[in-house]
C-alpha cells in the first residue's frame, strides 16, 4: 500500500511539472506594464552610455547649425566714440568724433567649402543619431542578458531546492532503516554524502544568484523582483538579408565615411579664389567739427586668391587618409557583422536541436527517477543506484535549463546583429 500511494505522488508530481513546462511562455503583446520590455523602457534612457550618446547627438546637431550659418550674411554694428588731433588743410584741429555703423558681409563664394562642410556635418550628424541607436540597443541587449542569467538560476535554483528536498527525506528514511538495522552503516553515511554534494550544490547557485541579482539590479537601476518568460520569434529570411541596412552600428560607419568623404576636395577648389560682398551705413555721427568728406554708405566687393606655401595643401592629404581609414572601418565592421550573424545561424539550429533532445531525455529521466525509487521501496535496487539516478536526472535538469539560456541569449544576439532588437522589445523609435 505504501508503495502504490509513492507511486501516485511521484505520478502527480511529474504531471504538474509537465504542465508547467508545456506551458507558453509569455509574449511581449501579454505583458505591457511588466516584465522584461517594461524593464527596459524605463532603464535604457538612464544609461550613461545612451547619455553619452545622446550629448554627442546635440553637438553633431550643434555643428550643422554652425556649418549651416556660414551660408548667410554677418551682420555687424560698430560704434565710434573718440578724440583725435587732425591736420585739416592747413589747420590743425581737435576732433570729437562719436559715429554709429552698421554693415553686413557676405563671403559669396569661397570654392564650394561652406557647402561641403554643410554637407559633412549633415552626415555627422546622421551618424550621431544611428549611434543613439546603437547604444540604446547595447543597453538593451546587455541588461536583457543579466536578466535572462536571473531567469536561468532561478530555474536552477528550484530544482536544486527539488532535489535537496528528496535527499533530506531520502537520509531521514536511510536513518530510520539503519535504526532498524534493516540498512547498514555504509548507507546512511552515502546518503548523508549525497546531502552534502545537494547542499554545496544549492549554496553555490545561492551565491551565483545574488551576484546575478546585483549586477541585474545596477544595470537596471531598481530592484527586479518578477520575472516573466520573454519568447523570441524565429527571424524571417527576409530580415536577415537586409541586415546591412538596419544594423545601427554600421549605418553610422556609412555616414562617417560619407563625411569624411565630401572633406575632401579638389586641389582647383582648395586654390579658388575667395569673393567677399560688404555693405556699410552710417547710422549716426556727431563729430564736431565734421571732416570735409564722410561716407554715409557704401558697398565693396573683394577677392583674394590665397596660394598656400609651406606645406598648407597637406590639409588635403590629411583628408584623403581619413576618408581611406573611414572607408577601412565600414568594411571592418561589415566583415565582422556578416561573419557573426552567419554563425548564429547554425548555433540556434543546434541548440534548438539539443533542447529537444534534452526534453526528451529528462522525461525518460524523470520516469527512470520514480521506477527506481519503487523499485528501492520493493528491494529491488541499492541506495546508491537511487542516487545515481536521481543525481543524472539533476545533472539533465541543469544542462537543460542552462541550453535554454544560451538559445535565448543566441536568438537575442541574432537579433541585435539584424538591427531588429530594440523593436522586438517594443523600444523602437520613430525616425524624426
Amino acid at each position: 500500500m505504501r508503495t502504490f500511494l509513492l507511486c501516485m505522488a511521484f505520478a502527480c508530481a511529474n504531471a504538474a511539472a509537465q504542465t508547467a513546462q508545456s506551458a507558453p511562455p509569455a509574449t511581449f503583446q501579454a505583458q505591457s506594464t511588466r516584465g522584461l520590455p517594461a524593464l527596459l523602457a524605463r532603464a535604457v534612457p538612464r544609461d550613461p552610455q545612451v547619455v553619452a550618446a545622446q550629448a554627442a547627438l546635440a553637438t553633431a546637431e550643434a555643428r550643422y547649425k554652425q556649418a549651416r550659418s556660414r551660408l548667410f550674411p554677418t551682420a555687424a554694428l560698430q560704434a565710434t566714440r573718440g578724440r583725435s588731433n587732425d591736420l585739416d588743410g592747413t589747420l590743425d584741429v581737435e576732433r570729437r568724433t562719436h559715429q554709429v555703423e552698421a554693415s553686413v558681409r557676405w563671403n559669396v563664394y569661397n570654392g564650394g567649402a561652406d557647402r561641403a562642410e554643410l554637407d559633412a556635418a549633415e552626415r555627422e550628424m546622421a551618424g550621431a543619431a544611428f549611434d543613439v541607436e546603437r547604444a540604446r540597443a547595447d543597453s538593451a541587449e546587455k541588461l536583457a542578458e543579466a536578466y535572462f542569467d536571473m531567469q536561468r538560476l532561478e530555474r536552477s535554483l528550484l530544482q536544486s531546492q527539488e532535489r535537496l528536498r528528496d535527499v533530506t527525506l531520502l537520509v531521514r528514511q536511510v536513518t530510520r532503516q539503519a535504526e532498524l538495522g534493516k540498512a547498514s552503516e555504509v548507507d546512511r553515511e552515502l546518503a548523508q554524502s549525497s546531502q552534502l554534494d545537494a547542499e554545496l550544490v544549492h549554496d553555490g547557485l545561492l551565491t551565483d544568484q545574488q551576484a546575478a541579482r546585483i549586477k541585474l539590479e545596477a544595470l537596471a537601476f531598481e530592484p527586479v523582483a518578477q520575472f516573466a518568460d520573454f519568447a523570441f520569434a524565429p527571424l524571417p529570411a527576409q530580415a536577415l538579408e537586409n541586415a546591412d541596412t538596419q544594423h545601427a552600428q554600421l549605418r553610422a560607419a556609412r555616414e562617417r565615411a560619407a563625411a569624411a568623404q565630401l572633406r575632401v576636395r579638389s586641389v582647383a577648389a582648395t586654390l579658388a579664389p575667395k569673393v567677399d560682398l560688404n555693405v556699410s551705413h552710417l547710422l549716426n555721427n556727431k563729430t564736431t567739427p565734421p571732416p570735409s568728406t564722410i561716407q554715409q554708405r557704401g558697398w565693396s566687393v573683394g577677392v583674394s586668391w590665397e596660394f598656400p606655401l609651406g606645406g598648407s595643401l597637406a590639409q588635403r592629404d590629411e583628408s584623403i587618409s581619413r576618408a581611406q581609414a573611414a572607408e577601412a572601418d565600414v568594411a571592418r565592421a561589415e566583415q565582422g557583422t556578416r561573419a557573426d550573424l552567419a554563425s548564429m545561424l547554425p548555433r540556434i539550429a543546434n541548440a534548438q536541436r539539443t533542447l529537444a533532445l534534452l526534453d526528451e531525455q529528462e522525461k525518460k529521466m524523470a520516469f527512470v527517477v520514480r521506477g527506481g525509487t519503487i523499485q528501492y521501496e520493493a528491494g529491488r535496487r541499492n541506495l546508491q543506484q537511487v542516487i545515481q539516478t536521481r543525481d543524472s536526472y539533476f545533472t539533465i535538469q541543469q544542462r537543460r535549463s542552462d541550453q535554454l539560456h544560451r538559445l535565448t541569449v543566441a536568438q537575442m544576439r541574432q537579433y541585435a546583429l539584424a538591427g531588429r532588437l530594440l523593436a522586438v522589445f517594443g523600444l523602437a523609435q520613430e525616425a524624426k
